[in-house]
């Protein structure tokens, strides 16, 4: 079960990949017109990370809380709670942003 517990915290990873994910679409939608990319400061690396890992999450998360609640109704959800309601909310926000998109 030392999987499982690996599994949520690579979720909790993948939805934090997603805020960072939104905040730099924002910062990309509400840049100025006269700015282009090359005034900005490249970090394509790290930005190919965030977008490889953030734009998926709905769908890692959504089977890490299918997991969860077949832990809870056998009795064996032994990951700490703050993550679990964590990655819940997550997801909730998670469907909200893709279904005004």
């Amino acid at each position: 079960m030392r999987f499982a517990r690996f599994l949520s915290k690579f979720t909790f990873i993948c939805n934090i990949a997603f805020l960072l994910f939104v905040v730099f679409r924002y910062m990309e939608i509400k840049r100025p017109v006269g700015v282009s990319h090359t005034d900005l400061i490249p970090v394509p690396m790290i930005q190919t990370i965030i977008i490889t890992l953030g734009y998926p999450a709905i769908f890692i998360n959504i089977f890490m809380n299918a997991m969860y609640v077949g832990l809870y109704f056998s009795k064996k959800l032994f990951i700490p709670r703050w993550l679990v309601l964590t990655n819940a909310a997550f997801l909730l926000l998670e469907i909200l942003y893709f279904s005004m998109i």
